[in-house]
């Protein structure tokens, strides 16, 4: 609990399972990102329509889908 002299304020930790980086950024699994990509492509909607349902920032979620089409371009890499 933190204390100061005109407020009191209580912060909780919540444990939800997620990987996070050392500047506190989610890290995505890359088998999860391709089970989202391949979601987007099913679901007719625009990049930033199914991220933003998704709670995914837009350009993690485009930088996802274009890395997914140069190995889909580039197999043997």
């Amino acid at each position: 609990m933190v204390t100061n002299t005109t407020a009191t304020t209580a912060t909780e930790l919540v444990e939800t399972g997620e990987r996070r980086d050392r500047l506190g950024r989610r890290i995505t699994p890359a088998a999860r990102r391709g089970e989202l990509v391949t979601a987007w492509r099913a679901s007719g909607q625009t990049q930033a329509a199914f991220a933003r349902r998704e709670g995914i920032k837009y350009s993690s979620f485009a930088a996802w889908v274009q890395a997914e089409r140069r190995t889909e371009s580039n197999p043997a890499r």
